[in-house]
């Protein structure tokens, strides 16, 4: 029984487990792997092979979370590989970088660790690498790596419960945990100038005035009303793209909620198709930036995508798609926020067209996106060490 079918067993069982005495865990201890064989199974190649003969990403995604789960679980276990009454849900994703696209014509090994232990949370860290063909290196760069945040919760009770602190054995695994700890500090600087919470910078505030100062003669007094646009350039709020889902039982996760993964291909594969329409040609995924999973979404919800172009940067062919997740109660006639996701995307035979807001509202959305890009960049890189 894989691990994952225990939880789901243990989870659904009315047999009260006492909580465990915390054990010191090594980092091997919640080493996970599982594959995905392309090359091998033909049937599961044609599950996740999209209409241009490539890897839907977004099936990749889910595989992840539900990796980044199991992970978490092992840690949390004791000793003897019992599992505690914990309960475990992805509070965060803290990036997804990919970094040389997925062929159908190779197996996959999907591999994940603990790296960062805090009272109730625990960070992941994930690597896709392509398995060695014979006579091959043996250890080949990863395709793609992750960072999930997970947090505990006590099964009974709910509130935060602690989980099994991490014994470093060597200086690259202090090295791990140094630059866990860099990405949450810097996590933390940007979430205290959130824009709901702090104005722009002076810097912002002058890219502001001068995106108005370029714009304005496109416009007149009248908002919606506007001279077109030079062929290179469009309204930001011209890039909106929404779909709707019913969420069925058949996605839900081991705690009777929608999946998060789900969440993520759904966001994934409009962002593609926003991303297909605003370049006019077909972009490649770059990477997902950091995003929280504010609410759960329950069985039977109906949830409204929606998609925006906020950000591009022209002469370097990449662009940034923001998905918000909105449940829908249709009998309170009311809309809940769960999270947004954001997609980078690059585009080199495509065009790639500047997006310019015109409302206060969307410059927000803008320097979010702008915002988000650069520190994208940071946490690439500092995860890069992590190799």
């Amino acid at each position: 029984m894989s691990i994952l079918q225990r939880i789901t067993s243990e989870n659904s069982s009315d047999v009260r487990r006492p909580k465990q005495p915390l054990v010191l865990k090594k980092i091997s201890d919640s080493f996970t792997e599982t594959f995905l064989p392309f090359k091998d199974n033909r049937e599961l190649r044609e599950e996740y092979i999209n209409y241009y003969g490539e890897i839907r990403l977004g099936k990749v995604l889910e595989d992840l979370d539900r990796l980044a789960g199991a992970v978490a679980y092992k840690h949390a276990s004791d000793s003897n590989g019992d599992l505690a009454p914990i309960v475990f849900v992805t509070a965060s994703v803290d990036r997804i970088d990919l970094k040389a696209k997925l062929s159908p014509n190779r197996n996959y090994r999907l591999a994940g660790t603990v790296t960062y232990v805090g009272f109730s949370s625990l960070e992941i860290y994930i690597q896709v690498q392509p398995v060695p063909e014979p006579g091959a290196a043996s250890d080949p760069e990863p395709n793609l790596v992750a960072r999930f945040t997970m947090v505990g919760r006590d099964k009974y009770t709910g509130k935060a419960s602690q989980v099994n602190p991490l014994l470093l054995e060597d200086e690259s695994q202090r090295r791990l945990v140094k630059v866990s700890e860099q990405i949450k500090e810097h996590k933390k600087t940007i979430a205290q100038t959130n824009l709901y919470k702090r104005p722009p910078s002076e810097e912002e505030r002058l890219v502001i005035h001068q995106l108005w100062l370029e714009t304005n003669k496109y416009q007149d007094n009248n908002y919606g009303s506007h001279v077109s646009l030079p062929n290179d350039m469009i309204w930001l709020d011209k890039t909106v793209m929404d779909s709707v889902t019913v969420c069925f039982p058949s996605e839900r996760n081991v705690h009777n909620k929608i999946f998060g993964g789900y969440l993520m291909r759904l966001a994934h594969e409009l962002s593609f198709a926003n991303g297909s329409v605003f370049t006019q040609s077909r972009p490649s995924y770059v990477s997902l930036d950091d995003f929280s999973f504010q609410k759960p979404v329950n069985i039977g919800s109906i949830l409204k995508l929606s998609s925006q172009v906020v950000y591009s940067e022209p002469e370097n062919k990449t662009f940034q798609v923001a998905v918000s997740a909105d449940v829908i109660d249709n009998l309170k006639n009311t809309t809940e926020r769960t999270n947004t996701f954001y997609f980078n995307f690059c585009c080199p035979n495509g065009l790639v067209r500047r997006v310019v807001p015109r409302s206060y509202k969307d410059m927000m959305k803008y320097l979010e996106g702008r915002r988000r890009s650069q520190t994208g960049k940071i946490i690439s890189k500092l995860q890069s060490a992590m190799r």
